[in-house]
C-alpha cells in the first residue's frame, strides 16, 4: 500500500512511499542541497537523476542500470551538481573508483529518493509559479500606475491648451502659476540679447 507522509525540508515535502521505507539522512541531505540549486542546475540533474533512479525501480534486477561510470560526461556534470552525489548515495549506490554501483541498492530506498525527487520538483514548479504570479501582480500594478499618471498628464496638458485659447490669457514664470508675474519679454525668462 502508498501512503503520503511529510517531511521537513524548507516547506513541508509531500513524499509517497511505503511506511516501511523512510528517507535516510543522505536523502534528506542531498534533496536538501538540491532544493537550493539554481533552476537550470536543478533541472539538468532532475532529468538524469529520475532515469538513473527510474530505471532501478522499473526494472530492479538488471544489472546495467545499477552502475554509473564516473568517467562519462553526463555523470560527471550530474555530480558536479550539489546534493547529487549524497542523494545517490542515501539511496544505495557505493562510491568505486571509477563508479556509483548499486548492486546492493534496496529498491524501496531508491523508490522512497525518487519520489521525494519528484516531491521536490513539484514543489519548485508550484513555487516557481507563484512568483511569476506575483511578478505578474506587480507588473500590472505598476502599468496602472503609469497609465493614471499619464491619463493625468494629458488632463494638465489640454488644461493647458484649453486655458491659452481663452482671452486675456498670459504666459506665466515656471512654477509660479498663480503669481501675477507674467511674462511680457525674454528678459521675464533670463534671456537676454546681444549675446554673442
Amino acid at each position: 500500500t502508498t501512503e503520503i507522509y511529510t517531511l521537513s525540508l524548507h516547506d513541508a515535502l509531500p513524499i509517497c512511499c511505503s511506511p516501511q521505507t523512510e528517507l535516510t539522512v543522505k536523502q534528506k541531505v542531498g534533496l536538501e542541497m538540491l532544493g537550493e540549486a539554481r533552476e537550470g542546475e536543478f533541472s539538468a540533474a532532475f532529468g538524469i537523476l529520475v532515469k538513473v533512479l527510474g530505471n532501478i525501480v522499473a526494472t530492479p534486477d538488471e544489472p546495467k542500470y545499477r552502475k554509473l561510470r564516473t568517467s562519462n560526461d553526463k555523470i560527471k556534470s550530474l555530480l558536479a551538481t550539489k546534493g547529487v552525489r549524497a542523494l545517490l548515495i542515501g539511496s544505495g549506490f557505493v562510491e568505486e573508483p571509477d563508479a556509483l554501483n548499486a548492486e546492493t541498492a534496496d529498491a524501496a530506498a531508491v523508490q522512497a529518493g525518487l519520489a521525494a525527487l519528484q516531491a521536490l520538483q513539484t514543489q519548485r514548479d508550484a513555487q516557481s509559479q507563484e512568483q511569476r504570479q506575483a511578478l505578474m501582480e506587480q507588473r500590472n500594478v505598476q502599468h496602472k500606475a503609469d497609465r493614471e499618471n499619464r491619463e493625468a498628464m494629458k488632463a494638465k496638458i489640454e488644461d493647458d491648451a484649453t486655458m491659452r485659447k481663452e482671452p486675456g490669457w498670459k504666459a506665466q514664470a515656471a512654477g509660479s502659476k498663480d503669481s501675477s508675474k507674467s511674462i511680457t519679454s525674454a528678459s521675464d525668462i533670463g534671456a537676454q540679447g546681444g549675446g554673442g
